[in-house]
């Protein structure tokens, strides 16, 4: 049995390919089983209730077993007992982490803008039969890793993908579908400030420290403005409990493609040069992992 499993904190991206990574395995004649590392946001919700599929089992541990990571190549974004399972396969589209194997292992690592345009890929070079559930999880995770096909991380091969996927998961109005799905990832209603921190929140190990970044969309920063001293609160809270360098997160407003990044920790006074009135604001930065993140290692540094 393969456990297929995606990163901590898990988005829709995470999910929908560990689901569609499990269905590959399958259709070869592997027992395989996708499952999640966390609790699943409402726009995965409405993605799995859209292709009629039901959630991952969590992930209770993967000592012993063999493991596929999708979606990421960073331990401290595995299972925290990783270190006794055996990495057997990786699909991901981020930059090589700090994964190491002892055995030889089947690894497709690509640089477009989701997991699941390469397990579309995969699906097709291996001639296995997309249903309609298939291609809705595939063409829903596309579109909210590249916000609708406007983040700098979308490339043709993302939108081919979808192109394709459309039919299958009998879709005729792409455009209505997209703006649904976007409503859905903007919905921050009731949610406190630590689980909005937790809402997409990854971990990455940076100069010999422990660095923490998570990234909330919005329709429009207005929504979280009267929320600003608890987000810091929660991520001062983190540093402290977690010793971590810094704790940071984007606030990106997804009509605008701005972003607004709260940080604390140890490196605060590094980012503080960048700030103007108190406030560091990113112009034209949709992306985490082509913008945020790198932008962030740069200053760091």
């Amino acid at each position: 049995m393969i456990q297929v499993v995606g990163h901590k904190n898990p988005d829709s991206d995470s999910i929908c390919s560990a689901l569609v990574g499990a269905a590959l395995l399958k259709a070869r004649g592997v027992e395989a089983k996708a499952v999640r590392q966390g609790e699943i946001n409402r726009e995965t919700q409405h993605i799995l209730q859209t292709a009629g599929v039901d959630q991952p089992e969590m992930c209770t541990g993967v000592a012993g077993e063999k493991v596929w990571l999708v979606d990421y190549t960073d331990l401290a974004q595995a299972p925290d007992d990783i270190a006794e399972a055996e990495i057997v396969g990786i699909v991901d589209h981020h930059r090589l982490g700090d994964v190491m194997t002892v055995n030889p292992l089947e690894a497709w690592i690509w640089p477009v803008g989701c997991t699941c345009t390469i397990m579309f890929n995969l699906f097709k070079m291996e001639n296995v039969e997309i249903t309609r559930e298939l291609a809705t999880l595939m063409m829903s995770a596309i579109l909210s890793d590249t916000v609708g096909f406007a983040s700098p991380t979308c490339t043709q091969k993302d939108k081919d993908a979808v192109a394709e996927l459309a039919p299958l998961a009998g879709v005729e109005d792409l455009d209505l579908f997209i703006k649904e799905l976007l409503i859905a990832k903007t919905d921050i209603q009731g949610l406190s400030a630590a689980e909005l921190v937790e809402k997409d929140l990854k971990a990455y190990p940076f100069k010999e420290r422990n660095v923490v970044v998570g990234q909330i969309e919005l329709a429009t920063l207005e929504q979280v403005e009267d929320m600003i001293a608890e987000l810091e609160a929660d991520l001062q809270r983190r540093c402290d409990e977690e010793g971590l360098a810094m704790a940071a997160l984007m606030l990106t407003d997804i009509t605008t493609s701005t972003t607004r990044l709260l940080y604390k920790g140890e490196w605060n006074e590094v980012l503080d040069a960048y700030a103007k009135d108190g406030m560091l604001m990113m112009e034209n930065t949709l992306s985490r992992k082509k913008q945020g993140w790198p932008w962030l290692q740069q200053v760091l540094a």
